[in-house]
């Protein structure tokens, strides 16, 4: 009787090969090519806002386990349309601009990384607070995801003018801004003959902990099928609502 069983077992195995190895990839890659946003060009950052678009959303990933993915909509006036799809190679920066049609105006994300999947990312609300620190004079809102963490963070990074005379908080120092050249000694001209420079101000960059993303860690048998999967565990509230991958793929 075992040796039926371990038989069928065997012949079970040998039949799911093909299907998982032809079947399903071939399944992701069509719905990836029907799907409305698979040929969206990217920004990359490089060009100033477009006319008319005063807002933008950046986004960074310092995982390294493998690509994010975020398709982001945006919904108003009861309404909603397509806004951008994020694929984000780790410590490659991708930025898109919008100008907010209505109030509310709000931009819900998918998110996806290794298997793990979110619905219902904010990374815009015009109603709240931080909405104005979107805009594009004042730096944009820019997306960290780090360490299973994701991290909001505002305001302008300044890397030239002098540093004011005023002690200055870490929060406000460029820590990318070179150490300064030695050069000669000061001239003793008098004080007058030297113009007065005013220092240049300086916006530090502010770094918000928005919550933790789902992470999940699996053993797997013969390096292909998942087993005993577990979430690893977190200390703050998820950024949204977990989904599946068929619900990642088929739900907006």
């Amino acid at each position: 009787m075992e040796e039926k069983k371990k038989d069928l077992l065997r012949k079970l195995t040998i039949i799911s090969i093909p299907f998982v190895f032809v079947a399903i990839p071939s399944v992701v890659i069509i719905v990836g090519m029907l799907s409305p946003h698979a040929a969206e060009p990217r920004d990359d950052g490089s060009a100033p806002a477009p006319p008319g678009r005063n807002h933008s959303v950046s986004m960074l990933s310092t995982m390294t386990g493998g690509q994010m993915i975020l398709s982001c909509r945006a919904a108003f006036s009861g309404n909603w349309e397509y806004f951008h799809y994020f694929i984000l190679d780790p410590y490659k920066p991708q930025q898109a601009f919008f100008q907010p049609q209505a109030d509310p105006y709000v931009i819900f994300c998918k998110w996806g990384y290794m298997g793990n999947f979110l619905q219902d990312v904010v990374v815009f609300n015009s109603t709240a607070a931080w909405a104005p620190q979107c805009r594009v004079d004042r730096g944009g809102c820019r997306y960290l995801f780090q360490d299973g963490h994701m991290f909001l963070v505002t305001g302008k990074h300044l890397r030239h003018g002098p540093v004011p005379a005023a002690k200055v908080s870490e929060s406000e120092e460029d820590p990318g801004a070179p150490a300064p050249a030695p050069g000669p000694a000061p001239s003793l001209a008098p004080a007058a003959s030297l113009p007065a420079a005013a220092p240049a101000p300086r916006q530090g960059r502010e770094k918000t902990l928005v919550g933790d993303v789902v992470l999940r860690e699996c053993r797997h048998v013969l390096g292909v099928f998942p087993t005993m999967c577990r979430t690893k565990p977190h200390h703050h509230e998820y950024v949204g609502k977990i989904i599946g991958r068929w619900r990642w793929w088929f739900n907006y």
